[in-house]
């Protein structure tokens, strides 16, 4: 009888290294495929947000803490819901917030003293995520730092400037940029 490795066997079979091949290529290829699609795709979505993966929208500032939670109830204000509760976790808070039949979780993670990255989710249900309402959560709380800035500084052309920026790459508000980068034709 033939063993597995003889190379009677293997001249029987003169593709089987081919077909090995293959499979471990297609498998290796589609292992993953979709959340880097995403990230992909929805870190040129916007001008502001880093990526978005599964629905939740997140984004790294350079603010501290204190500063990006302000932000965040002014976006809340902004887009007229409240937060109902704030919970501590090991790196941060999570101001948990109701609107319309959406669930919105707005995580601040500190990275350091001066860092902090902002992660929103707004749920429908357990298996429905909003991932537009959840940039427009990201691109608000952007909008509030630049106006706090603003005030703060007294320097308006610049923050107006960035303001405008960020209303024009909203894909909330702009739906024929969802998913487009800067190049790429509309």
């Amino acid at each position: 009888m033939n063993k597995p490795g003889s190379p009677l066997l293997r001249s029987t079979l003169p593709f089987a290294g081919i077909l090995r091949g293959s499979i471990l290529m297609l498998a290796l290829s589609l292992c993953g495929c979709a959340p880097l699609a995403l990230s992909l795709v929805g870190a040129g979505a916007g001008a502001g947000i880093s990526h978005q993966v599964n629905g939740v929208a997140a984004r790294t500032f350079s603010e501290p803490l204190p500063r990006v939670k302000k932000a965040s109830l002014m976006a809340a204000r902004r887009m007229s819901f409240q937060f109902e509760a704030t919970d501590a976790t090991e790196k941060g808070q999570v101001l948990k917030g109701r609107v319309a039949d959406l669930d919105i979780d707005v995580e601040l993670e500190i990275l350091s003293t001066s860092v902090t990255r902002v992660s929103v989710s707004a749920r429908k249900n357990i298996l429905r995520l909003d991932g537009a309402t959840a940039q427009e959560v990201i691109v608000q709380i952007e909008r509030a730092l630049v106006s706090t800035e603003m005030a703060e500084t007294g320097d308006t052309k610049d923050a107006q400037a960035r303001v405008t920026r960020l209303e024009n790459s909203s894909p909330a508000r702009n739906p024929k940029t969802r998913g487009k980068t800067k190049g790429d034709p509309i």
